[in-house]
């Protein structure tokens, strides 16, 4: 008696919405969203709350879009929560919105 792993079933094919086939194993364990955060990024997220008071205290531009955009980084994983499946695209925008501002708050930094 030999046994072999069949990824598909004869009846169906499965494939992801872009029309990539997927294996049994992707199927059998779904990936659950990370939703809870770490020690170091809240740490990261206090740091960032203090620079950007600071910046608002003494008017420093480049600190106070560091501290926005590391924020918004940080907080884009729970526009899906609050949102539902409609808060995606949204929660990529944002992050990408972040990114470029922190580049921009580099920037600024050393002009």
């Amino acid at each position: 008696m030999s046994f072999h792993y069949r990824w598909f079933s004869q009846d169906e094919e499965l494939t992801d919405a872009l029309g990539n086939r997927q294996s049994r194993a992707a199927l059998d364990r779904p990936a659950r969203p990370r939703t809870a955060y770490t020690r170091g990024e809240v740490l990261s997220m206090v740091l960032s709350v203090l620079v950007l008071v600071y910046g608002l205290a003494v008017f420093v531009v480049p600190f106070v879009m560091f501290g926005i955009a590391f924020l918004l980084y940080e907080l884009y994983r729970l526009l899906p929560l609050v949102l539902g499946p409609a808060g995606v695209p949204l929660a990529r925008g944002m992050r990408a919105f972040s990114l470029v501002t922190l580049f921009g708050a580099v920037l600024l930094l050393f002009f």
